[in-house]
């Protein structure tokens, strides 16, 4: 297979071709959770670049507990009107469906966006310089309304006119949480076996593949974590109904996501992709086609992967996030590098590892930020003030708009 081939999903829907552009944060709500104009520009600019597929940054499905300051959050309060219009504007001309990733942050949401985070066990909190909470242990009654709300959400989003979902259970998010034994040290039936740890998300799975219309993608991220549990459960998944499984890896403790190890040095191996071997594991066992997100930066390695099967489609985040024109060009061959720009963070190996997560995330933040409103990427802009702006910036913002949420969560 190579990479301008179409690709044909279990329900029926064909990539026009199969490069992915994954999912990135991007704040860029407005202050009442909902899709804004600058929604409709990126995405149009994201559909016009030629991915084959666009699966938008994380929509939180429960506006009490967002990532971060200005998400866009679903359900009844939602401006409706909004969100057809960003999903109308994300299908532009263009032949790639674009998919609303749905997302819970769990323990990873700071102490200024969110004083009392939920996980599937309590405590500890997330190691990052004191700037989160320790978290308490969701209820069983808890989990039930919070797979409620999962699938009611990808009615919204699909009903709005979006091609489908992506549910995310990777990165240290709450669904991710409960997968690891490390997080998720519960005795009831969400914990202990990995039967039972991904119970909550073979729930929403099942659940959103019957909600939704057959013709409607189902996807699910997952981390690359235990190679073996990968492969169990990703066979489980394909008979829940997935249409797609995209691996990546990391949290916030250890952010391979952005190509960085636990003490802030950027991640190297035998492959450009960190994930590689878990994305291989996975192919061989399911039949539901495989993304391998994270660390590509050649058309060599892009080629090697789909040649060998290792997955049937490769996703871009970073480097499109600065140029959502490079998708197509990619495709095209006019070019065989994904540049990666980005600040350079020096300092101590505990500064790096404290920061460089942050300052990657904020700097394509900020280049998403800037496409949104017309603009072009800005280059040179210093890793201190992307660093600033992802966790002083909105922590100010989450801090003024907290109350008003708030109350309009506990109405719900």
């Amino acid at each position: 297979m190579t990479l301008s081939e179409p690709l044909e999903l279990p329900c029926g829907v064909v990539l026009p071709n199969r490069l992915v552009r994954a999912a990135m944060t991007e704040s860029i709500a407005d202050r009442h959770g909902d899709a804004s104009p600058r929604h409709e520009r990126l995405y149009a600019a994201v559909a016009a670049g030629g991915p084959g597929l666009a699966i938008t940054g994380n929509v939180m499905v429960d506006r009490a507990h967002l990532e971060r300051a200005r998400n866009v959050v679903v359900d009844r309060w939602t401006d409706e009107a909004a969100l057809r219009r960003w999903a109308t504007a994300a299908a532009g001309s263009s032949l790639a469906p674009t998919i609303v990733q749905l997302s819970h942050p769990g323990r990873q949401t700071t102490r200024y966006v969110n004083p009392h985070p939920v996980a599937p066990s309590a405590g500890p909190a997330v190691a990052l310089g004191g700037a989160y909470a320790k978290p308490r242990a969701l209820t069983i009654v808890e989990v039930a309304d919070l797979q409620e709300r999962f699938v009611d959400v990808a009615r919204r989003v699909v009903d709005a006119g979006f091609a489908g979902v992506q549910v995310h259970a990777a990165h240290g998010y709450l669904l991710s949480s409960f997968l690891d034994p490390a997080t998720n040290r519960r005795t009831d039936p969400y914990g202990g076996s990995l039967a039972n740890r991904a119970r909550f998300l073979l729930g929403i799975v099942t659940a959103a593949r019957r909600a939704l219309p057959a013709s409607a993608i189902v996807a699910v991220k997952l981390d690359a974590r235990d190679d073996d549990e990968l492969v169990e459960l990703g066979g489980w998944l394909e008979a829940a109904g997935a249409d797609l499984l995209e691996v990546s890896g990391g949290n916030y403790e250890r952010p391979a996501m952005v190509g960085l190890d636990a003490s802030g040095a950027e991640l190297t191996g035998e492959h450009e992709s960190p994930f590689w071997n878990s994305a291989a594991a996975l192919s061989a066992a399911v039949d539901v086609p495989v993304v391998l997100t994270g660390g590509f930066r050649s058309r060599a390695e892009v080629d090697r992967a789909l040649a060998a099967g290792v997955c049937a489609a490769v996703g871009v985040g970073r480097p499109l996030a600065v140029r959502p024109e490079l998708a197509g060009r990619f495709v095209r061959g006019e070019v065989d590098t994904l540049d990666r720009p980005a600040p350079r963070l020096g300092g101590p190996a505990a500064v790096r590892a404290l920061l460089g997560a942050a300052v990657g995330a904020g700097w394509h933040r900020i280049q998403l930020a800037r496409t949104s409103r017309g603009r072009g990427p800005a280059l040179r802009l210093p890793a201190l003030a992307a660093g600033l702006d992802y966790s002083v910036g909105d922590w100010v913002r989450s801090l003024v708009e907290r109350p008003a949420r708030l109350r309009r969560a506990r109405r719900d």
